[in-house]
């Protein structure tokens, strides 16, 4: 009898420890849900960001591909305006 009155004596002297253990264990999961749910965000935002970088490149690279084209068909309209003025001096003194 003593004996069982001991051993219910633990369980009760437990109970607020076993509660409390459960209870952190519970913040614990509440804890890592919540970081794995972040990390899913951060993961997700940061596929967006990179397709928008990629997005930015390829205009620049279409933007200065333009450029380029513009800035060699200046030279070459220079250089036939050149060419003109050249031909029409010319002819003014003859």
């Amino acid at each position: 009898m003593i004996r069982r009155a001991v051993f219910v004596s633990l369980l009760v002297a437990a109970a607020p420890v076993v509660v409390a253990a459960q209870a952190s264990h519970g913040q614990v999961v509440h804890k890592k849900t919540k970081t794995k749910t972040a990390h899913a965000a951060a993961s997700g935002q940061l596929k967006a960001e990179d397709a928008n970088v990629r997005q930015l490149k390829a205009r620049v690279g279409a933007l200065e591909s333009q450029s380029d084209a513009s800035a060699r068909e200046l030279a070459e309209r220079d250089r036939k305006i050149e060419e003109l003025r050249r031909q029409l001096a010319a002819e003014q003194h003859r």
